[in-house]
This record gives structure tokens, C-alpha cells and sequence, in this order.
């Protein structure tokens, strides 16, 4: 009966886990995996406000090269380098096209428009092509708010947003591309034509639509 707590002690002994043999000198090291936290999810990057014309892949190295369009080349590149680089659809555009690749009119005519747009010029839009931009009307038949409405084309409704057409009346603020009627000028500030709820009002640049 005395030997049978020896015989216990030894399977006891027995059932503890072995450590292997060490290699570091008779230290262990301690494998910590650091887990950081997820951060906040990238802002979505702003998206185009009118369709930018496909690039065309007509190479050229001058005007000369491309027929019924221009060539984009470093100089044309600068010009616009403003608008490539501080307008949403002015950096779409450059970053679709490549130097010295052929530009073509975007669109010819209203019928290649989306409903609400029309065919814009390429001062209409910050990049050097035609293409559609927005259009709340199409003709005088449109403008029957009030007497006398015409549907105007604007050059641009505000820093870095496509010009189009609107409707204008004789008791708007102003009214585009008539000198008569042009906003009041102030040194050092751009003030813009430009429509807003329905009228035509005067809007420095940079500053929100009223």
C-alpha cells in the first residue's frame, strides 16, 4: 500500500506536456500579432456633373494631323491646366485623354443629347470639345413664365460647373451675353450671369449658387 502514491506521482508526471528542446539560448519568445484597427473608408472620389466625350486614338502632332479637330498637345494641355486640375469634369477629361491624341466634337447636334441637355460649345465646358451640357429649355416656347422669356445659352453657371441654356426674362438681374445688361464689375472679382431658380442673377465666383 506505501508504493502505490510513488506509482500516482509518476503518471501524474507523465500526462504534462513536454516543451521541445530550445534553440535561443534558454529564452522564449513571445509572438505578438498586432492587429490594427480599421480605418474609415475612403472618401468616394467626385464624379463627372455632364458625360465626358470618349477619347479618341488618332495620334498627331499638330492641328494639321487631325481632320475637322484639333490635336492635344503640351500647350493646349496648359491653357486648360486650371480647370484640369481644380474641376471635377475637367480632370475626368484629362484623365481619359492622352497627349497628342486627336479631339473631335463630342457631339454635333442636340438629337446626340440625354433628355435636359444640348449640344454645348467647347467654352461652355472645362476642357477643349464639344459636348452636351444642361438645358431646361430648347426654344422661346419654353419660357412662358413670364412675358417676353427667351431660352438663352450661358457660357458658365458657376467656378467649375458647365455652361448651358436657360431661360431668361426682362426682369432677371441680368441677362447673358448682353452688354447692357451685364453684372456690375469690381476690381480683383468675377462676377457671373448665371441662372438660379428660374432667373438670371449675378454670382461671384466661387460662391454658392443663391
Amino acid at each position: 500500500m506505501k508504493g502505490r502514491p510513488a506509482v500516482a506521482a509518476v503518471s501524474l508526471l507523465s500526462c504534462l506536456p513536454t516543451r521541445a528542446p530550445r534553440h535561443d539560448g534558454g529564452r522564449e519568445r513571445a509572438r505578438v500579432e498586432v492587429v490594427r484597427p480599421a480605418g474609415p473608408p475612403a472618401p468616394e472620389a467626385p464624379r463627372p456633373t455632364i458625360p465626358i466625350p470618349a477619347a479618341s486614338t488618332t495620334s498627331c502632332q499638330s492641328d494639321a494631323d487631325c481632320r475637322h479637330g484639333v490635336c492635344f498637345t503640351p500647350a493646349l494641355d496648359a491653357q486648360y491646366s486650371r480647370v484640369f486640375r481644380d474641376c471635377v469634369n475637367g480632370q475626368a477629361w484629362r484623365a481619359s485623354h492622352a497627349l497628342f491624341t486627336c479631339i473631335f466634337a463630342g457631339c454635333t447636334s442636340d438629337a446626340e443629347c440625354p433628355a435636359g441637355m444640348r449640344c454645348g460649345e467647347p467654352s461652355m465646358v472645362p476642357f477643349p470639345q464639344r459636348a452636351c451640357v444642361p438645358a431646361s429649355c430648347r426654344s422661346a416656347m419654353d419660357c412662358r413664365l413670364h412675358a417676353r422669356g427667351q431660352c438663352l445659352p450661358y457660357v458658365a453657371a458657376a467656378h467649375c460647373e458647365p455652361g448651358g441654356w436657360a431661360c431668361a426674362y426682362e426682369s432677371d438681374e441680368c441677362a447673358p451675353r448682353d452688354v447692357s445688361r451685364r453684372c456690375p464689375m469690381r476690381p480683383g472679382v468675377i462676377t457671373r450671369c448665371v441662372p438660379s431658380r428660374g432667373r438670371f442673377r449675378c454670382v461671384q465666383e466661387g460662391a454658392p449658387l443663391p
